[in-house]
Parts: structure tokens; C-alpha cells; sequence
């Protein structure tokens, strides 16, 4: 049981209010005896696929394995008249990114963000410096990054090269760029399902979601030991289980009734809190899916503090943007790079509790403590 009153996430209240479903989807897989591979991960990723206006959609065993695979796709022949092995990275993201970068064989190379929203900054990156081969863009706290901005990026070295986009959409399931949905913003997008997503498994889980058909086949190869084709190409183990699958299926029809709900809380949230913090700014072409609710402060750790010990369990996302991580020194292109929005983000940035199980009055009491503390 968790030592706060109003803890950060919501997983057990959720569970609580669908349980009856849950069990019911879960005892429907284990009945038929096929637990991989069956008829629920097929629907699922169908669903997945229409809601994200994909033609293909595979689940993975997490979102860091599918960003790996992405990065993978690029040496298969996608892009292969581009030899560079350099990737454009936002300084702020989650560290499985830049794992991913570097575990596919890649160099990454660092570009700013946004102070506010975390997102990648466009006009940071360094253009003439660099041969790139790809990008990947991280769509932060279910905001969006401004795809039109992004496309001029790959225009800027289509004329000399190949280049590709990864759209990281761990955590923007729900959003959306002028009305086309995150998970649709590149030429492969990556989900998560970690169990603090919006649409959450109770487990590990992701998806690749793509429009190329020949890239549908590599990753089905990556995904099960390259059996797909004969063995012959190498691959792993990376599943999502039918149990798992059932129960996504059974959530994602709950989905759009969590989000109005989100969305109502994060209204309020700024509504109450504008005058004291700066609180999350996206595009007008935006529709925010509020994975998060992120303020700034300049004096973030007394609020921090002063929340979680009143017992409303706040976090602090990225307290170092990934070209300041250990691992970015020994694979970066780049080193001991300033990137001023990233640096200045990891400083004043608090994450508040924002799920639909939480009470009006839970979100009263969270908005009158960051007031007293501000």
C-alpha cells in the first residue's frame, strides 16, 4: 500500500473499476490453451493499427525494443544508400532512447529542446556540422512535437542523402498533430504500454507502427528469432502475451472516457496553478494527451519536498538530459556539449499526479499545496 494519500499513479484504482472485464478477457485466453501469437494479439494490433491510421501495427515486449528494432530497420536496405551512422537526438527523453541509439549501433548526436515543453528544438540543430542519417523525435508527457518543422528537417537532407524519422511516441498515445495521430509521425513510431502510459499493460509491452510493408517483415523476423524467413537473419524473443493483449483490447475501449478526464483535470490544474507556476504550453495544432502534467519552478525541490511530505507524491522526470548521462560520453559524437533548454529543464521541472481515478477533491488538495508553496 502506498505511503502517500494521493499517490502519483493509479494503476490499482483503475484495476479496481474493470477488474470484472479484466478477468473475464484473461480467463478467455487461457481457456483456448494458446497464450502467444493467437487471435488477441492479431486484434489488437488491428485496432491499434486503425486507431493510429497505420496500415501495420506489431507488438513487442517493450517500447525500447521497438525503438531498437527501428534504428535497426535503416542497415536492412530501407535507407541504404546512407552509410552515416549518426542519429539527431533531443537532449531530453527518457534513457531508453539513447540506449536504443547505441545498442543498434548508431552514433548519437544531441540537439536542444524547448525549455517548457521538452521538445525537440529545431532551430538547435546543428546542420552543417553533422552527416546524419536519421532523426528520432520525442513526443514528451503526451505533447507533440511540430511535425511540419520536422519534415523541413528531412528536406533539408533528402537532397544529399537518405534520411529517416523514428517518432518516439512512448509516451503520446491519444495525441495528435493537426488532427493525425501521434503514432502516424514518422516513417516508423514507436508505443509504449510500460504500466505508466495512458493506455498501460500490467506488464512490460510496445509496438512499432509503420506503413512499409517490407519493414513489417523484418520486425516480425527481429521479434521471433528470425523464423519468419527460414532463420535467415538473426532476431530475438520480443512478445506481448495473449493475456496481455486481451486485457489491452479491453482498455483501449476505455480509453477515450480516460482521457476526457485528463483532460478535465489538467484544465483545472492550469486554470489554479498559472499564477504561481509555469505550467505546460503545446501548439495550438495540438491535442495534448496528458501522460503527464509538468510545471516549472525555479525553486522546484521545495515544492517537491513540501508535496510529498503533505503525502501527494509528486516526481522529477529527467534530472539530467541525456547528453549529460554517463553512457553519452563514451558513444556521443559530441562531447561536453551545453545545451541550455535541456540543462534548464532538468532544473525547474515537477511532475504532478494526473489519472482518471483521482477525485476532485485529491486534485484540489494537490493545486492548494503547490499554491502554498509557490
Amino acid at each position: 500500500m502506498s505511503k502517500y494519500k494521493i499517490p502519483f499513479f493509479g494503476l490499482n484504482r483503475q484495476y479496481a473499476n474493470i477488474r470484472d472485464e479484466i478477468l473475464a478477457r484473461t480467463d478467455d485466453v487461457y481457456k483456448t490453451g494458446k497464450v502467444l501469437g493467437g487471435d488477441f494479439t492479431s486484434l489488437f494490433e488491428l485496432m491499434m493499427a486503425k486507431r493510429c491510421n497505420r496500415e501495420h501495427a506489431i507488438t513487442v515486449n517493450s517500447c525500447t525494443q521497438a525503438l531498437i528494432f527501428a534504428f535497426q530497420s535503416h542497415d536492412q536496405g530501407w535507407y541504404n544508400k546512407n552509410t552515416s551512422k549518426q542519429i539527431l537526438v533531443p537532449g531530453i527523453s527518457y534513457i531508453a532512447t539513447l540506449n536504443a541509439i547505441i545498442m543498434a549501433g548508431y552514433e548519437p548526436v544531441f540537439c536542444d529542446v524547448d525549455r517548457n515543453t521538452g521538445l525537440i528544438d529545431i532551430n538547435s540543430i546543428p546542420v552543417p556540422m553533422q552527416d546524419l542519417c536519421g532523426m528520432v523525435y520525442v513526443n514528451l508527457f503526451g505533447n507533440v512535437a511540430n511535425w511540419d518543422a520536422i519534415e523541413r528537417v528531412r528536406e533539408l537532407f533528402q537532397s544529399r542523402r537518405d534520411f529517416f524519422i523514428i517518432e518516439d511516441a512512448a509516451q503520446s498515445f491519444g495525441s495528435s498533430w493537426k488532427g493525425i495521430p501521434s503514432g502516424k509521425l514518422g516513417d516508423v513510431s514507436c508505443l509504449s504500454f510500460d504500466p505508466t502510459k495512458n493506455l498501460n499493460n500490467y506488464g512490460s509491452g510496445g509496438m512499432l507502427l509503420t506503413d512499409n510493408y517490407d519493414l513489417v517483415e523484418y520486425f516480425r523476423d527481429l521479434k521471433d528469432n528470425g523464423k519468419h524467413h527460414d532463420n535467415t537473419m538473426p532476431g530475438t524473443n520480443s512478445k506481448m502475451n495473449e493475456a496481455d493483449c486481451a486485457q489491452m483490447i479491453v482498455k483501449l475501449r476505455h480509453f477515450d472516457e480516460w482521457q476526457t478526464r485528463r483532460q478535465e483535470i489538467a484544465e483545472y490544474y492550469t486554470e489554479q496553478l498559472q499564477d504561481h507556476v509555469l505550467t505546460p504550453d503545446h501548439e495550438p495544432e495540438v491535442t495534448h494527451s496528458w501522460s503527464k502534467y509538468v510545471i516549472h519552478h525555479h525553486d522546484r525541490s521545495i515544492i517537491h519536498t513540501a508535496l510529498n511530505q503533505a503525502g501527494v507524491e509528486t516526481k522529477i522526470h529527467y534530472p539530467r538530459p541525456l547528453h549529460l548521462e554517463s553512457i553519452a560520453f563514451s558513444h556521443a559524437l559530441t562531447t561536453n556539449q551545453v545545451l541550455p533548454g535541456a540543462e534548464d529543464f532538468c532544473t525547474t521541472s515537477l511532475s504532478l499526479p494526473i489519472y482518471p481515478e483521482l477525485t476532485d477533491s485529491e486534485v484540489e488538495t494537490v493545486c492548494d499545496l503547490v499554491k502554498q508553496y509557490t
